[in-house]
């Protein structure tokens, strides 16, 4: 029998009805779940250093030596093959690619893939971070920086023999091998997973732990103190840094600006005008230290802008330099210095004449990328010269030249009685 007109007309009318209120309140829905989740590749940079660094590209095919910067594309493989090899790995925002989200810093013998790195599509909705997964073989070093200047975090997962870490913002140092992953945070959160039961360990600011395909050793706290104060910033300068400038060249030129933003732990050099300036800030110690095993300086650096090329023809002007003043045990007085830039140009990155009296070689970084730095052992250092430390007098962290702006954050004097 056939249905009745009246009875198919309503069936069509309720089906119109309900796929009508289907459009009406999934097309907002989904444009929305779309706009916040929608994602995009990050660009990501491989930027070598120094000693035989390669990249096979997608995992196939021959190792490429590289001499100069390229990109990465995504499940490509970065082999360091010398033990004096050094790289970067910078992660970038396209819109954005003057600072990096992420930095890695390859040293040694190290094998490294590039998994993924994705942002999200629409900046101004939503808040997921950007994400960064990558696979590491094996590394003598690795330190990582996770997170830039924007708003939006950053969130990096490492997969390991031992296991997938999981990083959050802040400053890490890796050391992978077969037979265990050794993690120290500096500064941040990491998440390591126990091989044993899979539960998350959260590992904080300062501690360390190895992981191997057993289980998970103790959490250390290492035997180091650091002996700066409010050395991560995280208070207002006062009292215990000072800011000054010294060495100005010209009256008529600013002086430049030491800001600790509000909402910021950093310390900001900035300044714009011609002749020279050193612009910094100093922390009086008169800290004992004979008898003491080791002595390292640390830090967060990142370098924005700078006019003079290199560290100027003397090697005294760099946009950010780090400097130890210390007294021997005769009462001597001397001081141990290293500078940081970015920009190429014709200048030695040595700083051989007399009032550097250590005679730095200069680091060259990436420009606006953080870089975690480790001196040598100052203790060693400064024996291997005939000089035997007595006191420390005080630890600058500065900026030289003309126009300038870089940054310092989680500045440390590690040492170990």
């Amino acid at each position: 029998m056939l249905r009745k007109p009246e009875t198919t007309a309503w069936v069509i009318l309720l089906f119109s009805f309900v796929a009508f209120l289907a459009l009406v309140i999934g097309i907002p829905l989904l444009s929305r779940w779309y706009l916040r989740n929608a994602t995009y590749p990050l660009q990501v940079i491989i930027q070598p250093r120094g000693g035989v660094v390669g990249i096979q590209e997608k995992g196939r095919g021959d190792v490429t030596l590289l001499g100069d910067l390229r990109e990465v594309p995504t499940q490509s493989r970065i082999v360091l093959s010398s033990a004096d090899a050094e790289a970067f790995l910078l992660f970038y925002v396209p819109t954005r690619p003057d600072t990096p989200v992420g930095t890695l810093q390859l040293y040694g013998q190290t094998e490294v893939t590039f998994v993924s790195a994705r942002t999200p599509r629409f900046e101004n909705y939503g808040d997921l971070p950007h994400q960064l997964v990558l696979q590491v073989n094996m590394s003598r070093e690795l330190r990582v920086n996770v997170g830039g200047d924007d708003d939006r975090p950053s969130d990096l997962q490492l997969q390991t023999p031992h296991g997938n870490l999981q990083l959050a913002e802040g400053s890490y140092t890796l050391a992978v091998d077969q037979e265990r992953t050794e993690i120290a945070v500096r500064q941040g959160q990491a998440r390591i997973p126990d091989p044993e039961d899979g539960a998350l360990l959260l590992l904080n600011s300062l501690q360390r732990v190895e992981l191997t395909d057993t289980g998970l050793s103790e959490i250390g706290v290492g035997g180091q103190r650091n002996i700066l104060r409010n050395g991560n910033l995280s208070q207002s300068l006062d009292p215990h840094w000072t800011i000054y400038t010294l060495a100005k060249e010209r009256p008529d030129q600013s002086d430049g600006e030491a800001i600790r933003p509000d909402d910021r732990a950093v310390v900001i050099f900035d300044r714009s005008g011609t002749g020279h300036i050193e612009l910094g800030i100093t922390q009086r110690l008169n800290q004992d230290v004979r008898g003491a095993q080791s002595l390292y300086v640390t830090a967060l650096l990142k370098v924005d802008n700078q006019s003079v090329p290199v560290c100027g023809a003397n090697g005294t002007e760099c946009p950010i330099m780090l400097r130890v003043t210390y007294l021997d045990t005769l009462g001597g007085l001397h001081e141990w210095l290293q500078g940081f830039y970015y920009l190429s140009g014709p200048y030695l990155d040595v700083c051989s004449i007399s009032i550097c009296e250590s005679q730095p070689q200069h680091i060259q970084i990436p420009q606006s990328a953080w870089f975690a730095y480790t001196s040598p052992d100052l203790i060693e250092l400064f024996m291997e010269r005939n000089l035997e430390p007595a006191t420390i007098v005080s630890v600058d962290v500065y900026a030289s030249g003309h126009t300038f702006t870089s940054e310092v954050d989680d500045v440390a004097l590690l040492l170990e009685d």
